[in-house]
């Protein structure tokens, strides 16, 4: 269906006038020199927020609209950002622009789950500045960072800080390994008094002996390991002398990986 609508022009007589022509608006309607009404734009852009681009406008051909993929990112674009509630409780992490190299800063509100926003340098003045701007927050969660938690206590004084729940379990787990690392022979000999009261009680002879760590070789078989080691270190030797003496001569990388069967960064090793 294609709508044709006639309105009404109005011109102002007076000369100083900046716009002389006033045409009649159909807010209801249409926008000013748009080419689909709002209603229509209201539906493809629930199309486009939903499924995006090729998605929502697979979808919406069902409907009998042919919209390009385009035509729905732009509305998406062109929408603007819904009022998001003032937060309480802040959620602060990095996300990578590109791994190991460059970083930012992601905000999310944690009693909606949405981003809030995303900051893109990983600093404690930015994120100052943006939390400065939110004093509505009472609680802010972090990772094991200093320099959010610099960030944190310049902009939002006022909140708690407090470990997200992956950082809270890795400090327990680092804390648990540290106090069992030091208490070993106790626990092995606990280990060993609880094995034989239980062997006891059942009536089942001798216990299983406990693991006492890597398996002890006999003498024939560590002299083996000891003979096939050697070999090794004598074939690096070997090499490591070859690539040297090819260099001295002038060959190129490429060319010592080809002759000694190796590769180029281990040449370069």
């Amino acid at each position: 269906m294609r709508l044709q609508l006639r309105v009404r022009k109005f011109f102002c007589g007076h000369p100083a006038c900046p716009r002389q022509i006033f045409t009649e608006r159909l807010p209801t309607v249409a926008a000013p020199w748009a080419r689909r009404t709002r209603r229509l734009a209201q539906l493809l852009l629930a199309y486009g927020l939903a499924l995006g681009g090729e998605a929502g406008a697979r979808l919406v051909v069902r409907l009998g609209l042919r919209p390009s993929p385009d035509t729905l990112l732009r509305l998406v674009q062109a929408a603007p950002a819904p009022d998001a509630p003032a937060p309480h409780i802040l959620g602060v992490d990095e996300w990578a622009w590109r791994r190991g190299h460059r970083y930012g800063t992601i905000l999310v509100n944690l009693e909606d789950h949405h981003v809030m926003d995303l900051l893109p340098e990983r600093s404690a003045a930015s994120v100052a500045a943006w939390l400065a701007q939110h004093p509505t927050l009472t609680v802010v969660c972090r990772d094991r960072s200093a320099l959010y938690a610099e960030g944190i206590r310049g902009g939002a004084p006022q909140a708690v800080q407090v470990v997200d729940r992956f950082h809270l379990v890795k400090n327990l787990r680092e804390a648990v390994e540290a106090f069992l690392h030091d208490q070993r022979p106790a626990l092995q000999g606990a280990a060993a008094q609880t094995a034989q009261a239980l062997t006891q009680v059942a009536g089942l002879g001798p216990g299983t002996p406990m693991y006492r760590g890597r398996h002890q070789c006999t003498p024939v078989q560590q002299q083996r390991q000891e003979a096939a080691q050697q070999q090794r270190h004598a074939a690096w030797v070997a090499t490591y002398e070859a690539i040297h003496t090819l260099h001295a001569q002038g060959a190129p990388v490429t060319t010592i990986a080809q002759q000694l069967g190796i590769s180029r960064p281990t040449v370069y090793a």
